[in-house]
């Protein structure tokens, strides 16, 4: 390293930087752990304790000499004795690419690259990270859409009505009735924790912002259909608080600022991530509307997994549902799983 310069003859260092890059990216995980260590390369002892990386993401295009140089390094260090582990990733995942309009790679020479700044000003970083988030499945990419960032922020200003308009359950104090019917509400809320729990490991983020839309949808239901005088309100309580918590690795900005609009002082982020309650999933009801002739006549609670031959059954033996199809003839019925029956009669 210490020399003289051959121009001059003074004191000189040479350059040490010599080796190509992938050189130093085979086995920089390794020195991430200690950093400044003067003494050696890395401590094997932590190495022990945090590797192999649990997830490693990167473009396929890195699969052929990173990650191929990397494992031989980490391989070839292990038959030195110098390492214990003998992969360095434990999980690979590739993220797609974000088109232009016209379904081709951003290219200056094309004409379609998208500046993220407009839609920065324009919708703020959040509404951006939600519509890459949800437009696109994370590991295929897709044409950019100027209408779906507009939908999504549509969606967070739906989100942020409903805080808004319940923001007073936060300041109350009075007492309300704790046995309005939130069975409907109460699976999806359990339901969406445990599968955007699994699809946040999965990677899946388009499927996990779905799922928080569909608790969205059903906090909106239960407002439209209880009085405010008969809300459960530690139970809306919980759900609006876990709603933001949910939405918080997806628009972190936005969910801190709801967390504080509710009272808190403290970061969402500090708090535990919610946990679903299996024993409500596996006991829960549906609430079955049923229409004839698309008028509303009785809404029925059956068990979740209700076969649909069964089903009908009970609608054809319900004394209330006899009275308005006696002596008529079932032209069509209708099912949407879950959610509707409607009988077609004349």
């Amino acid at each position: 390293m210490n020399t003289a310069c051959p121009t001059c003859g003074k004191e000189a260092l040479r350059d040490p930087d010599t080796m190509d890059t992938f050189v130093c990216s085979s086995w920089y995980f390794l020195r991430y752990l200690t950093p400044k260590n003067s003494e050696k390369p890395f401590d094997n002892e932590l190495i022990k304790k945090y590797l192999p990386v649990n997830q490693y993401v990167g473009g396929a295009e890195h699969a052929v000499m990173h990650l191929l140089y990397a494992r031989f390094f980490v391989k070839a260090l292990r038959d030195c004795g110098l390492l214990s582990i003998n992969e360095p990733f434990q999980k690979l995942i590739h993220q797609g690419v974000i088109l232009g309009t016209d379904g081709n790679r951003m290219s200056k020479s094309r004409g379609n690259v998208i500046n993220p700044e407009k839609y920065l000003e324009q919708y703020g970083s959040d509404a951006l990270r939600l519509y890459l988030e949800f437009a696109f499945a994370y590991i295929d990419g897709g044409p950019w859409d100027d209408k779906g960032i507009e939908a999504i922020t549509k969606f967070m200003q739906r989100v942020y009505r409903i805080i808004d308009d319940h923001e007073w359950i936060f300041k109350a104090h009075q007492k309300a009735s704790s046995n309005s019917f939130h069975t409907k509400l109460e699976y999806t809320l359990h339901y969406s924790i445990k599968n955007i729990s699994l699809d946040l490991d999965r990677f899946s983020f388009n499927t996990a912002i779905a799922r928080i839309m569909e608790l969205v949808n059903e906090v909106y239901a239960y407002a439209n259909s209880t009085k405010k005088e008969d809300y459960n309100i530690p139970f809306i309580k919980e759900v609006l608080e876990i709603l933001i918590k949910l939405l918080g690795p997806f628009a972190p900005c936005f969910a801190e600022e709801l967390w504080h609009k509710i009272g808190h002082t403290t970061s969402v982020f500090l708090e535990k991530w919610p946990r679903h309650n299996e024993a409500i999933l596996a006991t829960a009801k549906l609430s079955i509307p049923i229409q004839i002739n698309g008028k509303l006549r009785k809404v029925i609670e059956v068990d979740r997994d209700i076969p649909e031959e069964k089903l009908f059954e009970l609608v054809f033996s319900d004394e209330h549902i006899q009275k308005h199809i006696q002596n008529k003839r079932i032209v069509k019925k209708i099912y949407i799983k879950d959610k509707l029956i409607n009988l077609v009669i004349n």
